[in-house]
């Protein structure tokens, strides 16, 4: 089967009011962005700060009570470890 043109089918060009597309403008997120950065930076600034506050591990001091605790040496309080674990992490018993 042949397909021929069809008569009236044909819509010319300047018949068909055409507009010129604007680009879509895209929404202002600089500040947003910015602002998020801030707060990154601002957090990040802080732990710097408390990490640089904070005292060095002395690992040979750590290694002698973990001797200390295999020989009996010393004794492990766990209830007491385990509270004062539960206010560090959570700020209450």
């Amino acid at each position: 089967m042949k397909i021929d043109k069809v008569a009236g089918g044909h819509i010319q060009q300047s018949s068909l009011n055409q507009t010129a597309t604007k680009s879509a403008e895209t929404p202002v997120r600089s500040s947003v962005v910015e602002t998020q950065l801030n707060t990154n930076t601002a957090a990040i600034n802080k732990a710097q700060q408390e990490l640089a506050s904070m005292p060095n591990i002395d690992m040979a001091k750590v290694e002698q009570i973990r001797t200390a605790l295999q020989r009996g040496e010393l004794s492990l309080d766990m209830q007491a470890l385990s509270q004062a674990v539960m206010q560090f992490h959570t700020g209450h018993e």
